[in-house]
């Protein structure tokens, strides 16, 4: 009877004191590179947030991608009233370039939405994984229009086709009255009548295309709205849908 009370006793010691180790310990992971700790939840896995101080990286949510793409709106260059001069070269060029930069920033603004609503497949309810589909889709249609119709005329514009031809030739004796012959080389237009039109045109066709960039982009705005708010309203049918 003594043995089994002293048994029972030291049994209860023992669970008690491993509850308390599980309780007191930390719940932190120790990440590989570098010997950083990193704060764990309670399942053990890495807490998310929107900075990475190791990477130097912040990254972007999908509120911020549709508040930067506004911001690109404002920055579509205008065009003058009477029409841009298909005469005037280098303020054809300097139109150009503004808006291609505009167009290059907000490609690389859309590739950054698939990082901002990644979310592994069976933690996305259905509904979720549906909104993010036409999300995507609507996306691929502007970047398709944009790229097919404003893109291939600036780029025609500013980097037409060139041949590098022989411009002239140098001819020199040395010590020995042995003529050397060197060729100098340069960089011509393969076609100038097609550059001309090429820039008349972009001239023509300039507030079209002006047109046709801000109705992709206010089209985007709105379908990123439409998708948050569609998430949202997935979220309170469903604990498993996004909410931003």
């Amino acid at each position: 009877f003594i043995v089994s009370i002293l048994y029972a006793s030291l049994k209860t010691n023992s669970r008690h004191q491993f509850t308390l180790k599980m309780s007191t310990s930390k719940k932190r992971k120790i990440d590989g590179t570098n010997g950083k700790s990193i704060p764990t939840t309670d399942k053990g896995e890495k807490s998310t947030t929107s900075k990475n101080d190791f990477y130097g990286y912040e990254s972007l949510s999908v509120e911020d991608i549709q508040n930067r793409i506004k911001e690109l709106c404002h920055r579509v260059p205008l065009v003058p009233a009477d029409g841009l001069k298909s005469e005037n070269e280098k303020s054809i060029k300097e139109w150009a370039t503004s808006l291609q930069a505009v167009i290059e920033e907000f490609n690389l603004l859309v590739c950054c939405v698939s990082p901002a609503t990644y979310k592994w497949g069976s933690e996305r309810s259905g509904a979720a994984d549906q909104n993010l589909n036409v999300l995507s889709a609507e996306l691929a249609s502007s970047q398709d229009q944009i790229s097919s119709t404003v893109m291939p005329r600036l780029t025609n514009v500013l980097a037409p086709v060139v041949d590098l031809v022989i411009d002239k030739v140098i001819t020199t004796k040395d010590k020995d009255g042995k003529e050397i012959r060197e060729n100098v080389f340069t960089r011509k237009q393969t076609d100038p009548d097609f550059v001309n039109l090429c820039c008349r045109i972009l001239c023509r066709n300039a507030k079209l295309l002006r047109q046709v960039v801000l109705a992709n982009f206010i089209k985007i705005q709105r379908c990123i709205d439409d998708y948050r708010q569609a998430c949202l309203k997935d979220s309170q049918h469903d604990s498993r849908g996004f909410a931003y």
